[in-house]
């Protein structure tokens, strides 16, 4: 008899814990998009092995009507804007980790041994490879002499674009403990801007690679280490006169190219600041989406309907934000009330049965470790956005 009513009751806390994860599960009901953005798939390709489960950003690169997009596997692919026609592919026979960007006839490509790789935009072929002090996981900068790409060891480092030489490499104290991400450095006429686990926006002279002013977006403060990570992850971003950043546990702020805060604002991430509409956009670290005005910082209103979801960066696109998430769906965002006007799934055709009466995302359950989410940073263009998924599917949304 004592078995049975052991027995009875573990059947109890067994139901009842099925239930607790069914409700879990059917609090994630996605929130009405029954707006005026109607989005459309205009093409759609398979590159390879996306970013997957491994925590990378693979952003693509648009030039006039091609892109330039990188799997991590290895290859990089061109591919005409309008029509998603392949125009060249190239295997550089190593795992790439920090996405591509360009620069006139050049892409540049970083891979995981720590190597930063330069191709022609014609066909691909390898102009020259240059071993940087560790491997980078963000994009590359250039402006006409120079290439800038700063490595997960707190250094940035500028080579000679015609030969992949270096020219100079700066190194910023690293804390015992930091998220595993940097940004893309920004390029202005003088400086060198990029943000440093420490907490830091620091500005270096171009051309000698010497710190001309840094300021502070966040302070180590916490009894643990994860309670005092400060990263400055995501890009600083300029209007061409004002730079924006932003640090996770810290501030969003604007800062003169002369290295003056202008305005300071709570704003913890691990994005980069969106700028649109007179507007500074941000998806914070709860997955909420803030708006600050781009002048006093003044914030202007906040989305908190997507919380929970693995929000990536915001992308400004026509009057909208788009946004994806862990699932693979993309929101769009009405940039003037932050209410939400539109949703579109990019997923693969489902690997399972239908479940009758049960959500969307339900047909596409995670199997044999697969990710089917969006984490590289979206693209606008002229013939719509660009959207690279997890599970490695490029592709070119348009609204109606």
């Amino acid at each position: 008899m004592h078995s049975r009513h052991w027995f009875k009751s573990l059947l109890i806390t067994a139901c009842a814990a099925a239930l607790a994860a069914c409700a879990s599960t059917n609090d994630r009901v996605l929130p009405d998009a029954s707006g005026e953005a109607k989005p459309d798939v205009v093409w759609r390709i398979n590159l390879g092995e996306g970013p997957g489960v491994t925590y990378t950003r693979l952003k693509a690169a648009v030039d006039g009507d091609t892109v330039y997009a990188v799997d991590t596997g290895g290859t990089v692919t061109a591919v005409e804007l309008a029509s998603g026609d392949r125009l060249w592919t190239k295997d550089l026979e190593q795992p790439i980790l920090g996405g591509v960007s360009f620069k006139d006839d050049q892409l540049f490509v970083s891979l995981r041994e720590g190597t930063l790789v330069a191709l022609s935009t014609d066909d691909g072929s390898e102009q020259w490879r240059a071993m940087l002090p560790s491997e980078a996981v963000a994009q590359a900068a250039a402006d006409e002499q120079r290439v800038f790409i700063q490595t997960v060891d707190g250094r940035v480092t500028a080579l000679e674009r015609d030969t992949g030489a270096q020219a100079w490499s700066y190194e910023a104290g690293m804390p015992v403990l930091s998220v595993r991400g940097t940004g893309t450095p920004l390029i202005t006429d003088r400086l060198v801007i990029t943000g440093y686990a420490t907490g830091k926006l620091v500005a270096l002279d171009k051309v000698l690679g010497i710190p001309r002013w840094d300021i502070r977006l966040g302070v180590p403060d916490g009894r643990s280490e994860l309670e005092r990570l400060v990263d400055v992850d995501g890009s600083p971003v300029s209007d061409g006169r004002i730079i924006f950043a932003a640090a996770y546990h810290g501030k969003v702020a604007a800062v003169s190219e002369m290295g003056e805060t202008i305005w300071q604002e709570e704003g913890s991430t691990y994005t980069s600041p969106e700028l649109a509409l007179g507007s500074v956009y941000l998806t914070l670290d709860d997955d909420s989406i803030q708006a600050y005005d781009m002048m006093t910082g003044a914030k202007a209103w906040l989305q908190t309907e997507l919380m929970g979801r693995g929000l990536g960066q915001v992308t400004a696109t026509g009057t909208y934000l788009a946004v994806g998430d862990e699932e693979g769906y993309v929101h769009f965002i009405s940039q003037v009330d932050g209410g939400i006007e539109g949703r579109i799934m990019l997923r693969p055709r489902p690997l399972h049965i239908n479940y009758p009466h049960q959500p969307e995302a339900t047909n596409w359950r995670l199997s044999r470790g697969r990710d089917f989410g969006i984490r590289s940073n979206m693209l606008d263009t002229d013939e719509g956005l660009l959207v690279y998924t997890n599970a490695g599917d490029l592709a070119l949304i348009e609204l109606r």
